[in-house]
C-alpha cells in the first residue's frame, strides 16, 4: 500500500505502548459513559412517546346525517307538555318527536315517576273512567270541527292533534266529551308539578339548523312554527323552562382513553353539566352551537370520526326591555317560551393524527449526535487535564 494512499487515513493509531493511563482520564470516561447513557435514553424515550398532530382541511364530505346525543331535566315542565322539534334551513320539519327518544316523569324532587309516552292521554290517570262509568260511547265522536265532518276523533289525544293540525288552541280540553271522560282536566291538575327528563339519539340532515323544546305541540302557518301555548300560559300553573343539560354531543362518543386525547382540553362537549334555572315562565334559552368534524387515526391507521363543537348562550325574558345586569342592553319583546339550540356545520375539519414524536432515521442521528458529541467533549477535557498536569510537574521540578 503506498504511503501516499496511507495519508488519507484520519483515524491513525498510536503504538500500545505509547498510550499512558491517567486518574483523570478514568473520570472524564466514566463521566462520559453516564453522560451518553442519560442522553441516549432520553432519545429513547422521545422516540417512543406518541404525539397528536392536528390539521385543519376542507370537509368534503357530502349527503351524511348527523345524530345529536342529548341528556336534559327540565324541573317544573311535565313531559306531556312538552313537545321536542326539528328544523333545518333545507325546509326538513321533524314535529314531536317520539322515535329515539325516551320521556321520563319526574316528580318535584327529581325522583323518577314512570317512563311514558309523548302524550299527556297516555299518562295512567288513576281518576280516568271506564266506557261503562262513563255511559255511551259515540261510535264516531266527533273533532268539533278541526276536521271534515265524518271524521272521527276517539280520544282526547286524537282532538288535540286536530286541534294542533288547525293550529287553534287547545286549553285544558273544557267542553270536549273525549277529554272530559279521560278526566283530562284532573289529569292536567295531577302532573302540573312534574318533571320531565329527556333523553336519547335523534338524526338530522347535516345542515344548519335547529331544534328545540316548547310548550304545547307545534303547527305550522303561513309558513311560520308556532306552539300551542294555551294551556302553558294558564296562572292555575307555574311552569317554566329552568333546565339541566347532562350531555350534548354529536355524532359517535370518542373514548379518549383510546385515542390519547385530553377530552377537557378539546372542548369535546361544552355544555355538558350546564344548569340555568329560572322562575319566570315567559322565558326563553337559546344555545348557539357551531359543529366540526373531526377524524382520529392511531398508528395502526384505525379512524374514528366524530363532531366536536364550540358553543355560546343567551337569555332574555319574552316580555323584553332593559337587561337588569346590563343597563345599555334592550331586549326585543315576543317569542315562544323554551330552550333552543341553533346549530351551524363548519365547512372545515379537523384531523388528528397520531405520529411519533422523531422518526427512526431522526433517532439513530441523535443517537450518533450524542455519543460523537460527548466523546468529543470529553477528549477536549482529558487532553486539557493532562497539559495542566503536565505544567504543574515541571514548575515543581524547576
Amino acid at each position: 500500500m503506498s504511503k501516499k494512499f496511507l495519508s488519507y487515513d484520519a483515524f491513525s493509531k498510536t503504538v500500545e505502548d505509547a498510550r499512558i493511563r491517567t486518574t483523570s482520564g478514568a473520570v472524564v470516561t466514566l463521566v462520559s459513559l453516564i453522560t451518553i447513557i442519560s442522553l441516549l435514553i432520553g432519545e429513547w424515550i422521545d422516540y417512543r412517546s406518541i404525539v397528536h398532530r392536528a390539521e385543519l382541511v376542507v370537509d368534503k364530505a357530502r349527503d351524511e346525517r348527523l345524530d345529536i346525543n342529548l341528556n336534559m331535566t327540565f324541573v317544573n315542565i311535565p313531559c306531556g307538555l312538552l313537545s321536542m322539534d326539528i328544523m333545518d334551513v333545507s325546509g326538513e320539519l321533524q314535529a314531536s318527536i317520539e322515535d329515539g327518544i325516551i320521556k321520563t316523569r319526574l316528580d318535584e324532587f327529581g325522583n323518577i315517576l314512570s317512563h311514558e309516552a309523548m302524550t299527556i292521554s297516555n299518562t295512567q290517570n288513576p281518576e280516568s273512567k271506564t266506557d261503562e262509568e262513563a255511559g255511551a260511547v259515540d261510535e264516531c265522536p266527533p273533532c268539533y270541527g278541526a276536521r271534515p265532518e265524518g271524521e272521527c276523533c276517539k280520544t282526547c289525544q286524537d282532538v288535540r292533534d286536530a286541534y294542533a293540525a288547525k293550529g287553534w288552541a287547545f286549553h285544558d280540553g273544557s267542553g270536549i266529551a273525549q277529554c272530559e271522560r279521560e278526566n283530562y282536566g284532573e289529569l292536567l291538575n295531577h302532573i302540573k308539578n312534574e318533571g320531565c327528563n329527556v333523553a336519547g339519539q335523534v338524526s338530522v340532515q347535516k345542515v344548519a339548523g335547529n331544534f328545540h323544546f316548547a310548550p304545547g305541540l307545534s303547527y305550522t302557518r303561513d309558513t311560520l312554527h308556532m306552539h300551542d301555548l294555551s294551556l302553558y300560559d294558564k296562572k292555575d300553573y307555574d311552569f317554566n323552562f329552568a333546565h339541566y343539560i347532562h350531555h350534548l354531543s354529536f355524532g359517535p362518543k370518542v373514548d379518549t382513553k383510546i385515542t390519547g386525547v385530553d377530552e377537557d382540553s378539546l372542548s369535546f362537549n361544552p355544555l355538558d353539566n350546564t344548569v340555568h334555572m329560572t322562575d319566570q315562565k315567559q322565558f326563553t334559552f337559546r344555545y348557539f352551537v357551531k359543529v366540526v368534524s373531526t377524524t382520529y387515526r392511531d398508528l395502526q391507521g384505525a379512524v374514528i370520526h366524530t363532531n366536536q363543537y364550540s358553543a355560546t348562550s343567551h337569555q332574555r325574558p319574552l316580555q323584553g326591555g332593559r337587561d337588569e345586569d346590563h343597563p345599555n342592553t334592550l331586549h326585543s319583546r315576543g317569542g315562544t317560551p323554551g330552550v333552543f339550540f341553533s346549530y351551524d356545520i363548519s365547512a372545515m375539519k379537523v384531523l388528528n393524527m397520531e405520529e411519533r414524536a422523531k422518526s427512526l432515521g431522526a433517532f439513530l442521528t441523535g443517537t450518533c449526535a450524542i455519543i460523537g458529541g460527548v466523546l468529543t467533549v470529553a477528549t477536549v477535557i482529558d487532553r486539557g487535564l493532562w497539559e495542566a498536569n503536565k505544567a504543574i510537574k515541571r514548575k515543581k521540578k524547576v
